[in-house]
C-alpha cells in the first residue's frame, strides 16, 4: 500500500479561501463606497440614468452572489481540510505493528546486534562509499563496496568505528556516494522495520519504526507484522 502525503495541500487551499474571501469583502466595500459617491455627487441637472443605475445595482448583486460562493467554497475547503485530518489520523492509528519501508538516511544502533544500511540505486554502481556519522556530525565509520547492482542494496554495520571500536547505541546518520566510473549514481536510503509509535504533533503525523522516527509522508510501503 502507497502513502502518499496528505498535509501540506491542505494548509495550502486553506490559506487560498481566507484570500479569496478577503479580496471579495474588499471589493464590496469599495463598490457600495464608490456607488454612494457617485449618487451624492451626481449633477442634479442631469441625474444618474434609471437604467444605468439599475446596471450598477445588478452588479452590486453579482458581487454578493460572489462573495456567497467564496464563502461556500471556504466552508467546503474547511470541511475537506477536517475529512483529511481524520483520514490521516486513522491511517497513522492503524501503521502500529505493521512492516514499514520509508525514506530516511537515519539508522539505529542497538547493542549486540547488527544494523542495516539500506539505499536504492538508480542504476548500477562501480563503488559505493557509505559514511555514518554521530548526532555531533562528527564521522565514526566509513565503508567502501565495489559494485552494486541498479535498485535495492544492503550493508550491515557490525556498529564498530573505522578503529574497530565499539560505538555507543543510539541513532546514527548515514550519507551514501556511489559513482560508475567518473559519473555519480543517484541513490536514495530508506529504512524497514516495525511501526511502533505514532506521534501526532503540530507539524504533521510521526511514525517511529525501529527507534528511528520519519513524517508519514515519507514512508513508502505497508504490510503486514511478523508474527
Amino acid at each position: 500500500m502507497d502513502i502518499g502525503q496528505i498535509n501540506g495541500q491542505s494548509q495550502l487551499a486553506s490559506q487560498n479561501d481566507k484570500s479569496l474571501t478577503g479580496n471579495s469583502k474588499l471589493g464590496q466595500d469599495q463598490f457600495l463606497k464608490l456607488l454612494v459617491a457617485q449618487m451624492q455627487n451626481q449633477d442634479p441637472i442631469n441625474p444618474m440614468d434609471g437604467k444605468e443605475f439599475a446596471s450598477q445595482l445588478a452588479q452590486f448583486n453579482s458581487v454578493e452572489q460572489l462573495i456567497g460562493v467564496n464563502n461556500g467554497l471556504s466552508e467546503l475547503s474547511q470541511s475537506q481540510q477536517l475529512m483529511r485530518s481524520e483520514l490521516t489520523n486513522s491511517m497513522a492509528s492503524s501503521l502500529t505493528g505493521k512492516q514499514v519501508r520509508a525514506l530516511s538516511s537515519d539508522v539505529n544502533l542497538q547493542a549486540g546486534e547488527n544494523t542495516n544500511i539500506n539505499y536504492d540505486l538508480n542504476n548500477a554502481a562501480s563503488e559505493v562509499e557509505i559514511v555514518i556519522r554521530d548526532s555531533s556530525g562528527s564521522e565514526v565509520r566509513r565503508e567502501t563496496v565495489d559494485g552494486a547492482a541498479a535498485g535495492d542494496n544492503s550493508w550491515s554495520w557490525d556498529g564498530k568505528s573505522n578503529d574497530g571500536v565499539d560505538v555507543p547505541d543510539g541513532q546514527y546518520n548515514v550519507e551514501i556516494n556511489a559513482t560508475n566510473g567518473d559519473e555519480s549514481v543517484k541513490a536514495r536510503m530508506f529504512i524497514e522495520g516495525i511501526a511502533n509509535k505514532v506521534r501526532f504533533t503540530g507539524a504533521g503525523v510521526r511514525v517511529s519504526i525501529d527507534g528511528v522516527e520519519v513524517p508519514i509522508g515519507d514512508i513508502e510501503t505497508v504490510a503486514e507484522g511478523e508474527k
